[in-house]
């Protein structure tokens, strides 16, 4: 089977050689799509500078990356539509594409045979559909069955992440552990994570849970990382998934800048607007390489009658 030394290392140096092949060379930079047009309630901004961007320019960016991040708020419709539109638009490139919401695999997805059967080949491959709160996603999937070159899932199972929630990174899956052994986080972006992970549970994350929880997002955004430089040769390869596994200061692009570093990685969140109606604040727009802003959704208070539930989603 090709690639099946790498598909499932069973050792650190297993995994260095996989990623020294991944990142031998970079692919010369590919063309812009002809044409792109945003909805006018579609802001596009450049997340260092916070400033407008135009269409073109988010356009040769993520043309010329190896490795395209696009985040998501998952109850947003805009969001998924966009990203489908931006993948069509890229069909010709033929990314394979990595999916949070699938199944985590060690090999290409197979085809739906037809729009017929594209529900039961979601069941067949780990995408809970109620949980995903299906048709949602149906945009950036039906793109991604019509143009990627390849579909992934990284998503591991719940007992998986239980025992992760329980063990730490020790716990891990074996193909995953060598990688973050590789790509520790630092003391400064273990404590942002730990932050976060706690106003993300809306205050309720017990402190014994802490350590847990962020072994098992870091583990999460390994099993990413592992399929985009895996899956990105001999084209680029994309990732579908949450904001929380695209932020540049302690997700997975944190991983591809230390165990890909010779590839362009491009991290786009895909943000709302605040209640009022402004632009997300400047520290947000901070965590990605470019900013998709779309309009709120309409929604309640995510933390009325929150429970903590240690494999949940971001």
């Amino acid at each position: 089977m090709a690639g099946a030394s790498f598909g499932m290392p069973r050792s650190l140096s297993a995994v260095l050689l996989f990623l020294l092949a991944a990142c031998a060379g970079r692919r010369p930079s590919a063309p812009v799509p002809v044409a792109f047009s945003l909805p006018d309630s579609v802001v596009v901004l450049d997340g260092s500078t916070g400033r407008s961007l135009p269409m073109d320019e988010a356009l040769r960016r993520i043309g010329e990356a190896d490795i395209v991040l696009l985040g998501e708020v998952h109850d947003n419709g805009t969001q998924h539509a966009l990203r489908g539109r931006l993948l069509a638009s890229f069909g010709r490139l033929r990314p394979a594409v990595v999916f949070e919401q699938f199944a985590e695999t060690h090999e290409p997805l197979s085809r739906p045979a037809g729009n017929a059967e594209l529900e039961s080949w979601l069941d067949r491959h780990g995408f809970d559909r109620r949980g995903w709160k299906w048709p949602l996603h149906r945009p950036v999937v039906e793109a991604a069955v019509a143009h990627a070159r390849s579909i992934w899932g990284s998503g591991l199972s719940r007992e998986a992440l239980r025992d992760v929630v329980r063990g730490g990174e020790a716990a891990a899956p074996s193909h995953l552990r060598p990688l973050l052994v590789q790509a520790p986080l630092d003391s400064a972006s273990r404590a942002l994570l730990d932050r976060e992970l706690i106003t993300g549970h809306c205050g309720k994350l017990p402190a014994a849970m802490v350590e847990g929880m962020r072994a098992a997002q870091t583990t999460r955004d390994a099993a990413m990382a592992r399929l985009l430089i895996r899956a990105a040769d001999p084209g680029p390869s994309w990732l579908i998934a949450g904001n929380g596994h695209v932020r540049r200061d302690f997700a997975v692009p944190r991983l591809l800048r230390q165990l890909a570093p010779r590839w362009s990685v491009l991290a786009i969140g895909l943000l709302e607007r605040e209640e009022g109606g402004a632009l997300p604040a400047e520290s947000s727009l901070g965590r990605y390489d470019l900013v998709l802003v779309t309009p709120r959704v309409p929604r309640e208070d995510p933390c009325a009658g929150f429970q903590v539930r240690p494999s949940g989603r971001d």
